[in-house]
């Protein structure tokens, strides 16, 4: 297969092109028994807002992704039949079409089905009901075989027309996806009929398909192992322990997102500031950041719920909210294209047609260490995430944010880890309360049923009780106090820079771009206060009114800030950086003990081995 790289082979659009002649013709010309020949185009041409003369463009999009997956079934059926026949043995031509053919099916189905799901919207899926006795025989001439899968394709249709399900094009999507998934999973059952050494041949093989899409064996596709972990479990603010402000400027940021207007393609908060459009959260694991993530996307959901009930008034399609997330695995790839792949994220994530949270968990995994260290593939996607982060060819609108997460922040490279425009320690229950808290969340219903029989103690009352929307969170007595102690009155602008240059002498990388974040953190400080609920119950009492007037009612809501307020956060900033300093020379420390003891040890052995040598 030319243009292979070890075990990857890639898969180009201009290579399924070849295929698109003998496509359209199999979906033109489908044979479901006697000389009737129906048309797949013919059946969908008028599903939606479509007529017999013109496709609705959503349907179009649909059936250009049954019109490439068919494609792909003919280039891997060919590529995977020329490498069978280089096996050796007792392996018979049927065999080798038996694989192929699977093979062939598998991949097919996996990407349509995969693409099908990303334009139906997060909707749910139609059912499709299976008959025990419906399978696809691999053993089938390969164009009967893709005969016999539109043919049942064209039947599933035809039935969800008959039965009135296609109000809108998508809907065509969510109708055929559970189709494909159906053909998909059939070709993997059928994966233990195959002769081993054949299945060899693509256990470790990558396809990357049209620079989108990788498919890695006889197993689920790439994007189908990297789909987010995070699951979109419904989290209410309570069920999030400790991490007081990290879960607190999380919901807010939340909030203000859903304010975003996409007629004017412009938030209103931006104008006023206290939105990030990138956050690190830092703790160990267990501490709860997948739960936080889970409750800030829940609480984007509800507050996107409510907006789009009055977009929808305006006949603006509603936004979803999206979760991309870009994981280690990305490097899966060639590294030529890991760079590229992680562009596509970012850019997705950019796009105004929904509301999106892009999600870099593990982060500093993504990178084997500092840009020194780095390889080639590393460097790429270190320095696309640079220059999203320092806003290069980024004009920020207020429709998304950038989390990334990491438990250890000392092996992130200190230049990337600065771009974040916040910092959140998320330190999981740390105090008594925190850890009743947490015994009550998990226990709750069954000392509520009186299963579990404990008295909750005097005075205790359940966080859901004791505060809504984490409302409650400080921003470190400790930090308080010592500024307090730190100037006898409000601090100067001179004080603060003195201030400023002291964690400089203690740190060499308290730079300019720490100051940056400070000035981020006072404008979060301005604006500390809750979107009026009733702008989501009654979205028209803020949205009916010019964009200036919006800006003009946050700035209405905005708080007055002292200079102990910037001190505050010069000092939290400076905690966190200092903390950052010592972890790292502590696990430096530590490391190079270790070498220190294998050494040694080693010296130890040595010189013993060599005493007995010497009594010899």
């Amino acid at each position: 297969m030319a243009g292979e790289k070890g075990n990857v082979f890639p898969i180009r659009r201009k290579d399924l092109e070849e295929h698109f002649i003998k496509v359209d013709e199999a979906m033109k010309y489908i044979n479901r028994g006697g000389n009737e020949r129906l048309s797949l185009f013919d059946l969908v041409r008028d599903i939606g807002t479509g007529t017999k003369d013109l496709m609705e463009e959503n349907v179009q999009k649909i059936i250009h992704i049954y019109r490439d997956g068919f494609a792909l079934y003919y280039q891997i059926d060919a590529m995977i039949g020329d490498r069978a026949k280089r096996i050796d043995g007792n392996v018979t031509d049927q065999e080798r079409d038996n694989f192929s053919h699977s093979y062939a099916t598998f991949a097919s189905s996996s990407w349509i089905n995969h693409r099908l799901g990303l334009v139906s919207e997060n909707k749910e899926p139609f059912p499709f009901e299976v008959g025990s006795n419906i399978k696809f025989d691999f053993g089938l001439q390969r164009d009967m075989l893709l005969n016999i899968i539109l043919a049942r394709l064209y039947g599933v249709i035809n039935i969800h027309k008959r039965n009135k399900n296609f109000d809108e094009g998508n809907d065509l999507a969510r109708g055929t996806y559970n189709y494909f998934k159906f053909v998909k999973d059939n070709a993997l059952a059928h994966k233990t009929n195959l002769n081993h050494s054949l299945v060899e041949l693509v256990d470790k093989t990558s396809f990357v398909i049209a620079d989108e899409y990788t498919l890695t064996g006889f197993e689920s596709s790439f994007e189908e192992k990297t789909a987010p972990k995070i699951e979109f479990v419904h989290v209410e603010p309570h069920e999030v322990i400790g991490c007081a402000l990290a879960k607190k400027e999380m919901l807010r940021d939340m909030d203000r997102i859903a304010l975003y207007d996409p007629i004017l393609r412009k938030n209103p908060i931006i104008e006023v500031g206290g939105l990030s459009p990138s956050v690190l959260y830092d703790g160990f694991p267990g501490t709860g950041k997948t739960t936080l993530f889970r409750a800030g996307r829940t609480r984007l959901k509800v507050r996107a719920d409510a907006v789009n009930e009055y977009w929808v008034t305006k006949n603006i399609k509603p936004l979803p909210v999206k979760l991309l997330e870009i994981t280690p695995k990305v490097k899966t790839k060639w590294y030529g294209e890991a760079g590229q792949n992680t562009s596509q994220l970012i850019e997705e994530a950019q796009r105004p047609d929904s509301f999106n949270l892009l999600l870099t968990d593990d982060i500093d995994m993504l990178f084997s260490g500092g840009r020194e260290e780095s390889g080639g593939g590393d460097k790429d996607i270190m320095n696309i995430f640079m220059q999203f982060a320092s806003g290069v060819n980024t004009k920020y609108e207020g429709f998304w944010q950038w989390w990334a997460a990491t438990n250890e922040p000392t092996a992130l490279d200190p230049a990337m880890r600065q771009r974040f425009i916040s910092k959140y320690d998320v330190a999981g229950p740390e105090t008594d309360l925190d850890f009743s808290d947490i015994l009550y969340l998990k226990l709750g219903k069954w000392i509520n049923s009186g299963l579990v029989s404990i008295d909750v103690g005097k005075g205790y009352v359940p966080l859901k009780e004791r505060v809504s929307n984490g409302n409650n969170s400080n921003r470190g007595e400790g930090i308080i106090s010592r500024v307090a102690k730190r100037f006898s009155s409000y601090p100067t602008l001179q004080d603060l820079g003195i201030m400023a240059k002291k964690f400089k002498d203690e740190n060499p990388r308290f730079t300019g771009r720490p100051i940056q974040a400070v000035a981020e953190a006072i404008a979060k400080r301005i604006n500390d206060y809750p979107i009026p609920e009733e702008w989501y119950t009654e979205p028209k009492r803020f949205f009916e009114k010019t964009f200036e007037e919006r800006v003009g009612l946050l700035k209405d809501l905005c708080k007055k800030v002292d200079s102990n307020v910037i001190a505050e956060e010069l000092e939290r900033y400076a905690n966190i950086e200092s903390r950052y300093a010592s972890e790292k020379f502590e696990k430096d420390v530590e490391r190079q003990e270790h070498v220190m003891k294998v050494d040694l040890e080693t010296k130890k052995r040595l010189i013993k081995e060599l005493g007995k040598k010497d009594d010899k």
